[in-house]
């Protein structure tokens, strides 16, 4: 994909979220009541303290980035029930957590879609895909010489589904019928529009893949950042 001086640029925050239980309680005071309410229901404690991790990385990064206390910042559902940071002129970002890691995805002005997958054991890639992808793209995940290939195709093509279906407002299962394999361009399913929007691979942790995608069809880069939480924990 070619690029130019004038291409958007897509931060990428990689986070992990196991840190250990005390250090993980250290965002709770970071958060506000909607994202208290939703740690409260998660039945697992492991999954609880994941969720604080994610959502307090996002505080502190989004905060650092627009020189402002993580705690005051605030967040509203759009049309679509996806959060987005109140005030006019405000990046646009987009956050996923799978397993133990997170991704926030963070772009000046163009709607933006992360999405991240663990490459999950007892998964049945192929039964999987001939469920939920198209023919095609599910012969292409049979097609894995062995079963950690196949998941790792099925996720590979998963992830740039959600993306996109984040960047249209729609719903990830929805459009799983939307073709994304060797296409860099994704025309959504749900809800159907006459846009497409541009799609790329995130580089994550190994046992992981992501993908990123943002609305319209010019061109973008990735930049990937390690969120380092003893950094932000410390001031």
């Amino acid at each position: 994909m070619s690029m130019t001086h004038t291409t958007d640029v897509v931060k990428v925050w990689v986070i992990r979220t196991d840190p250990a239980p005390a250090s993980a309680e250290r965002y709770v005071d970071l958060l506000d009541d909607t994202e208290l309410l939703h740690a409260a229901d998660f039945l697992r404690e492991r999954d609880r303290l994941r969720y604080l991790v994610a959502h307090g990385a996002r505080r502190l990064i989004l905060g650092r980035e627009l020189a402002a206390a993580p705690e005051s910042l605030t967040f509203s559902a759009d049309a679509t029930g996806k959060p987005e940071l109140d005030g006019q002129g405000r990046p646009r970002t987009s956050l996923a957590h799978d397993g133990n890691l997170a991704l926030l995805a963070v772009t000046p002005r163009r709607t933006v879609g992360v999405d991240v997958r663990q490459l999950a054991e007892g998964l049945n890639p192929v039964d999987m895909s001939q469920t939920y992808f198209l023919p095609f793209e599910a012969r292409y995940v049979a097609g894995g010489q062995d079963l950690l290939e196949q998941t790792d195709r099925y996720a590979r093509l998963w992830t740039r589904k959600e993306a996109a279906a984040k960047v249209a407002g729609g719903v990830g299962w929805a459009n799983t019928r939307a073709a994304v394999l060797q296409r860099d361009l994704v025309a959504c399913v749900e809800p159907a529009t006459p846009h497409r929007h541009r799609v790329a691979p995130v580089e994550v942790p190994s046992g992981y893949r992501g993908a990123v995608a943002l609305f319209g069809e010019a061109g973008f880069r990735v930049e990937v950042v390690a969120f380092e939480g003893a950094e932000f924990e410390e001031v």
